[in-house]
This record gives structure tokens, sequence and C-alpha cells, in this order.
């Protein structure tokens, strides 16, 4: 009995390529590689099958007035959840350890990638494309940012919505989300992710048990948010704003130590000390620390 639910598992993941269709086709915008279609990204519901959830993607390349876009092209792996793997064939080649996060393309222009992981939640797959030639074989530029691809296994209780910052001007992408769930002065889980505002939602966050709970968010360089009371349950809609940005070195309170590491980077185009996100630490950084000095998140405990 076990040999034949192996066969036929084996069978099942064989001949769904086969029968995948395209979930998002890749070519050539602004003259540079991209997702063409879709935007956003819808969510993807994973299957249970033999005990994991599973979701294949088929990629392929824009076709327009018969022609594709592409001759080539790569797919890179910028970030994706814990404990979801993608695979090609057999092998993985999508994971946040031991994986190459890399692949190439079919010759014939279409691809699948099956994605599986043995537990409910919200999970993340973001990608680029890069190495890519047109349909005459030049080199493409390779695309701006990345594409995010939501999964939901199961029925997890999860947050979704919005982030803003009104005062950073650089890529939130490059920044951290963090949420926390805390009961008293208990934290319970915290969730990291980077935020994706061209995505369906720019976060999406499930969390391993439904209850009530104090949810307090912190998105880098900026002072925490915090939500009490919020009931857990399915998908609850939450939106952030962090309008208190110059915590760069990220302990909830902007203090000395923060005003001496912008001093310190002063001229220079440390990230970590860029408060405001336009590429320099310079007067407007400087400022931005001064205004905010001795000012404390929300979620301090």
């Amino acid at each position: 009995m076990v040999r034949s639910i192996g066969w036929l598992a084996g069978l099942a993941l064989t001949i769904a390529p086969a029968l995948a269709h395209w979930d998002f086709l890749i070519g050539v915008q602004n003259g540079r590689a991209a997702v063409i279609l879709p935007h956003p990204h819808p969510l993807q519901t994973m299957s249970l099958l033999f005990g994991q959830y599973t979701r294949e993607l088929g990629i392929e390349y824009y076709i327009e007035n018969g022609v594709p876009h592409l001759s080539a092209a790569g797919i890179q792996t910028v970030w994706i959840s814990h404990g979801l793997i993608g695979r090609i064939g057999s092998t993985d080649v999508a994971c946040q350890s031991g994986c190459p996060n890399y692949f190439s393309m079919d010759a014939s222009g279409h691809e699948h990638i099956r994605f599986r992981t043995m537990q409910p939640g919200i999970y993340i797959w973001d990608l680029r494309v890069v190495n890519a030639r047109d349909i005459n074989g030049n080199p493409v530029a390779d695309m701006d940012g990345v594409y995010r691809v939501y999964f939901r296994a199961g029925n997890p209780p999860y947050l979704y919505g919005a982030v803003d910052a009104p005062n950073y001007q650089g890529d939130l992408y490059r920044l951290i989300l963090t949420l926390q769930t805390r009961q008293g002065n208990q934290v319970v889980e915290t969730i990291n992710l980077p935020p994706c505002p061209n995505a369906l939602y720019t976060y999406m966050a499930s969390f391993a048990r439904p209850g009530t709970y104090t949810v307090v968010a912190k998105l880098s360089k900026h002072l925490s948010r915090r939500v009490d009371n919020l009931n857990l349950s399915g998908g609850v809609p939450l939106d952030w704003q962090f309008s208190i940005a110059g915590d760069v070195n990220n302990d909830d309170v902007i203090d000395d130590a923060d005003l001496l590491q912008v001093l310190f980077a002063f001229g220079s185009a440390d990230a970590d000390s860029d408060v405001n996100g336009d590429g320099v630490v310079d007067d407007a950084d400087l400022l931005v620390v001064l205004f905010n000095f001795g000012a404390s998140g929300e979620g301090g405990q």
C-alpha cells in the first residue's frame, strides 16, 4: 500500500507540468527584463497532496505579434520564506539555504517550478529576471526591483496590508518589516520580511496560532507602532504607517547612539545610516535624528 501511494505521488508530480498553464509571463519592458503579466500577482493557493502543500507555477516568454520577447533568461530568487522550497524536475532551485536560488529558462521558453512546504502559512517568493537575451540574442538589462508571489497553505491566521513611511525616499524593499504578536509582556511570535509595495499587498504574514494579541510592527530606521487587542483569526487587514524615522540602530529609541552613527557616516553613502533613503548621509539625515531625538517606539517593553 505504501509503495502504491508513493507511485501515485510520483505520477501526479510527473504529469503536473504537462497540465500546467502559465502563471506569469516574462519579457522586455522599457529596455529591461521584466515580468509582463500579471500585475500584481494573485494569491496562490497551495493544495494538500500526500502530506505536503504544493503549488506549481508555469513561466513563459511573453509573445507579441507572434514573436517572443526573449530567447533566454534566468530567474533569480531574491527572497524566499523559510520552509518554502521550489523544485524543477528533481532539483531544488529555490529555498532559504542550500539551493542555487537561480535557474535558467528552458530553451523552449516554457518552464515549471513546483513549490512545496510542510506547514500551513503564508509564504513568499521574490524573484528577478536576469541574464536575459532578446529574440535576436542581444543582452537585455536585468530587471529592476522584484516580483512577489504570495502562497497560502491551509488556513493560517495572517495579517496583510499596506506599509507607508511618508518621510522615506528610498526603496522600502531594502528595509525589513518586523511583526511581533504579544500577550502581556511575552513575545509569542516574530516575523521578518521585506515590504514590497508593488505586490498584491505590501506585506502578508502568517502566525502559528489564532488568538487575541497585541501586535507590534517595526520598520527599519523607524520607531515601532502597536495595535492592542487584535483578534487574529483568518485573514485580518492591517495597514501600518511609520511616520517617525531616525532609529538607525533599530533599538526603538532615537538617542545618542543614532546621532553618533549618522555623524560618523556623514558624507558617505552608508545605507544603514541613511535615514531618509536618498542615497547619501547628509544634513537632511542629521536633522531628522535631531528633530525626533528622545522619541521611542510604541512597542517598547
